[in-house]
């Protein structure tokens, strides 16, 4: 499943990638009410306390008492944080996302959530719905049907549930044909063996909050979001000329940028990392069909020769690419003398390109009329 992949990856990144975080010694980190959604500190725990431990599991099962029993969701909130300060698990998050969830703490539950599912809670689509009930309550129904077809294509099936949930309600009525088109298509394709592996490559891309400029500065915020290579059939880059794994760049996800029943567009991050220093990211907008077919593609940040104009994208809600084309003067040149130490002298827009999604994904570039772009 998609999160198997992450967490395998994340698993290798803790173990290969040197950072201030991640190369401390696990003795020296601890959690903390300050640090307690905090991933990277969670996964590090984690990882390194593989053996049993009692008082955690002892304060975990007093807050189930609590919360469950008792009906004291405070009482539980606290049992279960103390649990998870001495051994952060899936099972704990997990039960205090819904303790959070029924005091109406709503944004902190989703971060509970979160860290459940990352730590591979089972099974999946629990956290998976609580978390689309919880982004309808916040009236977020964007994220709120990204979720619901999260859960139900991982397994969530209680239809009379997803119509008649009342956490839902909000999602629902935000437009009733819509849902109910989308949660038919879902229920549809979630035994479907053939759009397994497409459905686990594009739920990794979140939607994107807009406008968003992919600039030079953006590949700061991609952090360790790597594309497995599990997914190599819808990123080409990975494939080399000989059709061998292309091993000198790293993939990353961006974002979704559009999701109906039949197109899914989203983007990716292409970034070299064997030239010296760190060399500007490379990114397509890419639209699938809803069985993960290619229908359009286009290179919208970055560069693929260094002759070439770099690209600066800027998206609008609306689905509207800007796209800036700089001519860039380095003080070396990069081919030969990679980004390290290498200042940047110039970079001065030149042109600028616009284009639009059309309703069955394809990008289409717009006239610029004259007078229009002065």
């Amino acid at each position: 499943m998609r999160y198997l992949f992450l967490f395998i990856a994340g698993t290798c990144l803790f173990a290969c990638t040197p950072s201030s975080k991640k190369t401390a010694t696990v003795d020296a980190i601890h959690l903390s009410a300050g640090n307690l959604y905090d991933k990277d500190t969670v996964l590090l725990i984690a990882h390194s306390a593989a053996e049993k431990n009692g008082a955690s599991d002892k304060l975990f099962l007093e807050g189930i008492d609590k919360y469950r029993n008792k009906k004291n969701p405070d009482g539980g909130i606290e049992s279960f944080k103390q649990s998870i300060l001495l051994k952060p698990q899936a099972k704990a998050y997990y039960e205090l996302g819904n303790a959070l969830f029924d005091k109406q703490e709503l944004r902190e539950a989703i971060k509970a959530y979160g860290i459940a599912e990352l730590l591979d809670y089972k099974p999946l689509h629990k956290v998976l719905y609580n978390m689309a009930c919880a982004y309808s309550r916040l009236g977020d129904n964007e994220w709120a049907k990204y979720y619901l077809v999260s859960a139900i294509e991982f397994g969530y099936s209680n239809v009379k549930n997803i119509f008649a949930d009342k956490d839902l309600e909000a999602l629902r009525k935000d437009n009733e044909f819509e849902f109910r088109s989308v949660v038919t298509t879902a229920l549809s394709g979630a035994t479907d063996p053939e759009k397994l592996q497409w459905n686990l490559f594009w739920h990794e891309f979140k939607p994107l909050s807009f406008p968003v400029s992919l600039d030079m500065q953006y590949a700061d915020k991609l952090g360790d979001d790597y594309i497995s290579y599990d997914y190599e059939r819808f990123v080409p880059e990975m494939r080399n000329a000989q059709f061998s794994r292309e091993v000198g760049s790293e993939y990353y996800h961006v974002g979704l940028v559009k999701n109906s029943d039949s197109v899914k567009t989203l983007i990716y991050a292409v970034k070299d990392v064997i030239m010296e220093g760190s060399a500007p990211a490379q990114y397509y907008i890419v639209s699938f069909d809803k069985l993960g077919k290619l229908i359009d593609k286009l290179l919208i940040g970055g560069q693929k020769q260094l002759d070439e104009p770099f690209k600066v994208a800027t998206i609008q809600q609306n689905g509207t690419i800007q796209i800036g084309l700089f001519k860039q003067v380095y003080e070396k040149s990069p081919d030969t003398a990679g980004y390290e130490d290498n200042k940047l002298l110039e970079s001065k827009e030149i042109d600028k390109e616009t284009y639009s999604i059309t309703a069955d994904g394809h990008f289409v570039k717009q006239q610029i009329l004259l007078g229009m772009n002065g």
